[in-house]
């Protein structure tokens, strides 16, 4: 982990401005994408995918961003009210097998799941009815530490169904799982039957919209109805147009985006592969920046639904 110092400097090394020092990054981007392509890892692994796929302009934008809010921000803050939430995420965080591979799981820190649970909390009243659209972060647990509403949990993985199901016995939490593939057409029960729906996609745009689209299948068709998910603009890049594009299309209304809102450890597998095309392939001041910053300060986005489509001009 680099100091705030060195993060704040990101600009200076890099020559940003530079355009010869940036022309040299991006070809050093490309050298690396076509590596990564030849090789077939973009095939197996998610992060090398949507680093492939993504614009040189969008990861330098991404970067650059990361590093001024690592800057500004070394630690997450928890309320103390929610000190006992923390301790069971970061329990439950512990035991879960992260499957990577298969499942395309990267779990936020505890303290992240921690603030997304007390953020949520702000727009939910007892009434409300809250779903969980996957959940390796375990926020269903955090948020029925710190509401009384019922929660619903749908998840592909039995291990995170398993662990939050025994919390939830455990503590006496109003906590129902669920497995969904979301494949596959949703059980109609749960169509616009959840006044919150919460998720957290591959930041891939591809994937954003199978999961927001079966997030907003499940969000009842309401005013007071909100759909809470991570995504990733400065990765998105020029595409994330389809994002806003889709929302206006169904009815949504951003209300709310949090730059850096979500923390992100590095994966074994990660800090693997960017110190490898570091050596190899990019020796410049951006791939030491990648090593060093944590991965990946994400942004956090609130939608609304308003009551009926928009065209995407409105």
């Amino acid at each position: 982990m680099i100091t705030a110092p060195a993060a704040s400097q990101l600009h200076r090394p890099l020559g940003f401005d530079d355009r010869h020092e940036r022309a040299r990054v991006e070809a050093a981007l490309d050298r690396a994408k076509r590596w990564a392509r030849r090789l077939g890892l973009h095939h197996v692994f998610h992060e090398i995918r949507t680093f492939v796929e993504t614009e040189n302009e969008a990861l330098l934008e991404a970067l650059f961003t990361q590093g001024e809010i690592f800057a500004q921000r070394h630690d997450e803050e928890v309320s103390p009210s929610a000190s006992e939430a923390l301790q069971v995420i970061a329990s439950l965080q512990k035991r879960l097998r992260v499957k990577s591979h298969a499942l395309h799981q990267l779990p936020c820190t505890p303290a992240t799941t921690v603030k997304r649970a007390e953020l949520i909390r702000s727009y939910a009243t007892a009434e409300r009815r809250i779903l969980c659209l996957g959940d390796d972060d375990f926020v269903s647990v955090a948020l029925a530490l710190l509401l009384p509403n019922e929660i619903t949990v749908l998840d592909l993985d039995p291990e995170v169904l398993g662990l939050i199901t025994a919390a939830a016995r455990e503590r006496q939490l109003r906590i129902t799982c669920r497995r969904v593939d979301l494949r596959r057409p949703l059980p109609e029960d749960l169509k616009e039957a959840y006044d919150i729906v919460i998720t957290d996609p591959i930041y891939a745009v591809p994937d954003m919209l199978l999961f927001l689209s079966a997030a907003e299948a499940c969000l009842r068709k309401a005013p007071t109805s909100y759909l809470f998910t991570g995504c990733s603009r400065a990765l998105a890049g020029r595409s994330w147009a389809e994002i806003e594009e889709w929302a206006a299309a169904h009815g949504l209304t951003l209300t709310a985006l949090l730059p850096g809102f979500n923390v992100y450890p590095k994966t074994r597998r990660l800090r693997f592969f960017l110190n490898l095309a570091d050596r190899l392939l990019l020796r410049s001041p951006l791939s030491r920046a990648c090593v060093d910053l944590p991965y990946l300060y994400s942004d956090y986005a609130v939608f609304r639904f308003h009551g009926g489509p928009l065209t995407p001009s409105a």
